[in-house]
C-alpha cells in the first residue's frame, strides 16, 4: 500500500468537506510528522488517528534536511518542509510538478 504525506491544511481540509471517512477507505496509507500533528491538529482533529492517520517520526538527517528546505524556500512553512523531508525519508511516491531539487 502506497504511503502518502500530509501536512495539516490538506487534512482539515478533507475533514471539513465531510471526506475524512472516505480518504481512509482508499487503497492508501497517510501519514503527518508527529511534531505537526501535536502543534496543528491534536485538539481539533486528535480523532484523525482512529480513522488511520498516522504518526511519522523524522530521522535526524530528515530534519536536518527540513532545516535546509526551510533556508532554502522562504515560502513553504516549516511544518511543510518537515512533511516534505518525510515524504523524502519514507521514500513516498513524487509529484514531479511539486518536487523541490535536492
Amino acid at each position: 500500500m502506497r504511503l502518502l504525506i500530509s501536512d495539516a491544511n490538506i487534512l482539515i481540509d478533507i475533514e471539513d468537506g465531510g471526506l475524512a471517512e472516505a480518504l481512509f477507505q482508499l487503497p492508501y496509507s497517510f501519514m503527518t510528522p508527529d511534531m505537526l500533528f501535536l502543534d496543528e491538529l491534536d485538539g481539533d482533529h486528535g480523532h484523525l488517528l482512529e480513522c488511520g492517520l498516522q504518526l511519522g517520526e523524522l530521522e535526524p538527517a530528515a530534519v536536518a534536511e527540513s532545516e535546509r528546505l526551510a533556508e532554502c524556500y522562504r515560502g513553504p512553512s516549516r511544518y511543510d518542509c518537515l512533511a516534505l523531508a518525510l515524504a523524502k525519508q519514507e521514500n513516498c511516491p513524487q509529484n514531479r510538478c511539486a518536487a523541490l531539487p535536492a
